[in-house]
Formats: structure tokens, sequence, C-alpha cells
């Protein structure tokens, strides 16, 4: 198929650069996203009014032309807070706790609002990251990315993970207002656009080993000095008498020979 042409461009630009295995330091959810060429949507994770915090987030949202005529059959599911319809929709979203091979999905009808392409999809996530506190290096890393339209795949690769406008990890597939890269991806009704079904498989990879650094050996113990040996007997086994207090009173006794000799020479005179 043409599109898997397409495709395959966009992944030979996005995998150019060299990717770090780096598997994320810690569990993350995924949610698929989409925004149709009419408009219908549901937002990434980190919108602000339709995101996860929104009360529309698993929900299909459509306009209808802000128009609640438009379908009359689904006037009841009008609301007049945001103009548009609010419909029932059955996503998959997914818990990413390491390594291993995930599949997100959206089932809606695409055919409603006679779009024929989609403006951006992918899969959004609740794990912050900035690349540029980073240096680029993703906080897991993706291969295998596989997209099925009612079932049928369409495409397959592998896709960088990038920051989106928030501040969280993304795995942008479509995108036509993103990098001229993925803007060359935007399949026409001659190529395909599902009808009920979107499906996005991804693999995260296992993360590469840490080094562990080598324990320092431990030092060898001194060896213990020899014991003195016993003295011989009749030697004394005191110190020397330069260095105790036997040796300063051997001191002061010649000290005082020598004056007593002194003494006694001036009286010889």
């Amino acid at each position: 198929m043409q599109i898997k042409k397409i495709v395959g461009a966009l992944v030979a630009t996005a995998v150019a650069g060299t990717m770090v295995a780096t598997a994320a330091a810690e569990s993350f959810n995924g949610y698929i996203y989409f925004q149709t060429a009419a408009y219908s949507f549901r937002d990434p994770y980190s919108n602000t009014t339709y995101g996860h915090d929104s009360d529309y987030y698993n929900n299909f949202i459509t306009w209808g032309g802000n128009d609640p005529e438009t379908y009359p059959e689904l006037e009841d599911k009008f609301d007049y807070d945001i103009t548009g319809y609010v419909l029932d929709a059955t996503y998959v979203d997914v818990n990413v706790t390491g390594a291993g091979t995930y599949k997100v999905s959206a089932e809606v009808d695409f055919a409603l609002d006679q779009s024929v392409a989609f403006n951006s999809f992918g899969v959004s996530t609740d794990l912050p990251w900035k690349a540029a506190d980073t240096e680029g290096v993703a906080p897991f890393d993706v291969t295998d990315v596989k997209v099925w339209f009612d079932g049928v795949e369409v495409a397959s690769g592998d896709i960088d993970v990038i920051s989106d406008l928030n501040g969280y990890a993304t795995i942008e597939i479509c995108n036509i207002y993103g990098a001229e890269a993925v803007k060359t991806w935007t399949p026409s009704v001659a190529d395909a656009y599902p009808t009920t079904k979107l499906e996005i498989e991804f693999t995260v990879a296992e993360a590469a080993a840490p080094e562990v650094p080598e324990e320092p050996e431990a030092p060898e113990a001194p060896e213990e000095p020899e014991a003195p040996a016993d003295p011989e007997p009749g030697e004394s086994s005191k110190p020397n008498a330069g260095t105790g207090a036997e040796g300063l009173a051997l001191v002061a006794g010649v000290a005082v020979l020598a004056a007593g000799a002194v003494v006694v020479a001036k009286k010889r005179k």
C-alpha cells in the first residue's frame, strides 16, 4: 500500500539519530488520541481543556458544524457547553510497567463526520518529560510501532518518543501541525481510513543494564609486632637508663658527686 511507503519515509527520518535504550524509570499510562480532518477528537492526556482531567476524556467529541440539528438522531447528545456532540466511545488504554509490547485502541464512528484523513494521532502518556531537560534522551525507547485501521495493518516501524506541548512523553505517529517529517503522513481515502476502529501497538525496549562498580578490595591487616624476647638471667628488663626516670636519677647523682669533688679540692688548699 502507498501508505506503507509514506510511513517508511517517516520512520527513516525518525530513527536517523542514535537512540539510547532507556526504559522508563517508573510505570506510566498510555492513552490513544486522535483528531480527524473535521476535528472530531479525543485529545492527548495533558490537554488542559479536553484532556484526562476533563469530563469529556472518555467520550468521542464531534462538532457537526456546531449545529445541534446536523445529526437529528444524536440531538440528545449535543452539549451546549462545548457546542458539540458528546458520544459514547470504547477506549483501551494501557499501564506500562516495563519492557514489553502494548496496544491501545479507539472504537468510535469515524465515518460520522465524513472525514477521510487524520490531522493527528498517537499515544500520549502521563509521564512528565521535557527533552531539553534531559539533553534529548527519551525516558523510554519504543520499537515496532504498528497501526491498524478496522483490523487491517496499514503501517509499521520505529518512532521517536517526543515531548508534547505540556512536557509529557508522547509517541506521535501523525501530526499535520508538527515537524516536516511527520506532516508527510496524512493518509487520504485512496490509501486508508478507519470506519470504526483505530489500533496502535508499540514495544517498550529493554533497558540497558547499568554498570555496577566493583567493590574495592579490603586492605590487608597489618602484621602484629613480635613480642620482645624474655631477658637472660641476671639482665634487667627495665627500659634503657637514658630514656626513663631511672636515667634522670642517675644523671642527678653524677652531678652531686661532681659538686662534692669540687668542695674537697677547696678544703685541701
